[in-house]
């Protein structure tokens, strides 16, 4: 891969006429019955930002509704597709685990590249991603022209109707890249005449233009949840999943475990000697300023303290016997007092 398309991770975005072109060649929805609750569903494996998806998916939607899936390796582009799309995942689309024939559309614009083994990126998301496809889904790939024999058998095994275009001018000076679309088989039957034709076609494909007719059919699916979920945990969505709707977003678990801090009680009798001595024993006025009145002026501050309480229990012998002896658990109070101005700790047990 060149070194500028490294930079980009692979991503060559969908210029937004060859979307207009390709939204030529397709004819529109129709509602078949009379359920008007049937969707048609687009998937981009290769998403990036998500425009060329969203661009196909308004064409569309003003004759049916229209639900767009993206997957996109590329975190922050992810973010923007995710503003875009109904729905998008952050993923590798290797690992994720998406439904099987439910799409009725492909939108494969794939990082042109050789992976670790020698093999060609392209085939290996096509290969991978025809899955996705109901039969008699369309399928609209988008590679180099010199890479169309690589795929040439397994497009023609898998789909029927393949045709390829070339990119427009002055697009197709980038890369020289080809349009090819076909229409899903419900089952892989290798036509050697298909791949011969298409093949031999590669020098003389016609451009995409405005004289383009409509010439694949884009079918419509009952409405239903679909798989569509990544099987790597992305910590920081799932931080983010857990503060808006997680346990702690309950106002009773929150006020069970933090209380708010306003909320005060006030005794109905004054507390004694004995009642104030437990609260500290007990670790209320833990890590608390006090501050005691200065006996000499009658008003001001006097000494300031820290206390620290702490209640335990102990076993303590009350009776020594032949046989055994006798132990009965007694709790003990200490009292530790931090004087702030002299820094003298005092420890006070009962």
């Amino acid at each position: 891969m060149r070194l500028a398309g490294q930079a980009k991770g692979g991503f060559y975005p969908t210029p937004p006429r060859v979307v207009e072109y390709v939204r030529s060649l397709l004819f529109a929805p129709i509602r078949y019955g009379r359920n008007r609750n049937d969707i048609v569903r687009l998937i981009d494996p290769c998403c990036g930002p998500g425009d060329a998806l969203r661009q196909l998916a308004d064409s569309i939607n003003r004759q049916v509704k229209v639900e767009t899936y993206g997957v996109e390796l590329h975190t922050e582009r992810a973010q923007e597709a995710a503003e875009q799309l109904d729905h998008a995942l952050s993923s590798d689309p290797f690992r994720c685990s998406i439904a099987n024939r439910t799409f009725n559309l492909l939108w494969l614009n794939p990082p042109y590249d050789w992976d670790r083994e020698d093999k060609r990126v392209e085939q290996a998301f096509l290969t991978h991603c025809s899955r996705y496809l109901e039969p008699d889904g369309v399928l609209v790939y988008i590679i180099p022209r010199n890479q169309l024999p690589t795929s040439a058998r397994f497009l023609t095994t898998n789909y029927r109707r393949v045709r390829a275009w070339a990119f427009p001018e002055p697009e197709v000076e980038a890369f020289d890249q080809v349009v090819v679309l076909g229409v899903r088989k419900p089952q892989p039957r290798p036509d050697a005449r298909a791949m011969r034709d298409l093949v031999e076609s590669i020098d003389e494909l016609t451009p995409l233009g405005n004289s383009l007719t409509p010439e694949y059919d884009v079918g419509i699916s009952p409405p239903g949840p679909v798989m569509f979920t990544t099987r790597v945990i992305d910590f920081r969505k799932a931080v983010a999943e857990a503060r808006k709707r997680g346990l702690w977003t309950q106002d009773e678990i929150t006020e069970a475990f933090w209380p708010p801090t306003d909320l005060t009680a006030r005794p109905l009798m004054p507390l004694r000697k004995g009642h104030l001595a437990m609260l500290v024993a007990a670790g209320f006025l833990d890590n608390l300023e006090l501050e005691t009145p200065d006996p000499g002026s009658g008003s001001g501050t006097g000494s300031r303290v820290l206390v620290k309480g702490q209640t335990k229990k102990e076993m303590v012998l009350v009776e020594e016997g032949e046989t055994h002896d006798v132990y009965r658990e007694q709790l003990r109070t200490s009292v530790v007092t931090l004087d702030l101005d002299s820094g003298r700790i005092e420890r006070i047990e009962a």
